[in-house]
């Protein structure tokens, strides 16, 4: 249990790292600047409908495809904790059902709060 534990805090840590450090807020912008646009143009009466339908399509293909890469930022960021079940004892399925537990969400969860703020007040320091 206890190695289960380090091997969590260490997945946790790895982990927040990883959220912090890719761009998925620069994502999460992409997405809704893009529909902001759109929503705007489909507001505005000074735009012909004909326009509307020749930018529409684009500004959807936008939006797919910034939803898209932050799922595989989410995916990748994400990707620790499960790596951390190769080596875990009773291997990646005993892993996965420890992580389905209350208690090892819980954390995870604090952990990566923990580091996340260590982190941050290193960093303005």
């Amino acid at each position: 249990m206890i190695i289960e534990l380090a091997l969590l805090a260490a997945a946790a840590m790895a982990a927040s790292e990883l959220f912090l450090r890719l761009p998925l807020m620069r994502q999460v912008n992409v997405v809704l600047g893009t529909a902001r646009r759109s929503a705007a143009i489909l507001g505005s009466k000074r735009i012909s409908d004909h326009w509307k339908e020749v930018v529409l399509p684009a500004y959807s293909l936008r939006i797919a495809g910034a939803s898209i890469l932050f799922f595989l930022l989410l995916c990748l960021a994400v990707l620790p904790v499960v790596l951390v079940g190769l080596f875990a004892p009773g291997g990646l399925a005993h892993w996965m059902e420890f992580l389905l537990r209350p208690f090892a969400i819980a954390v995870l969860c604090i952990c990566s709060i923990f580091y996340v703020l260590v982190r941050t007040r290193l960093a303005r320091a």
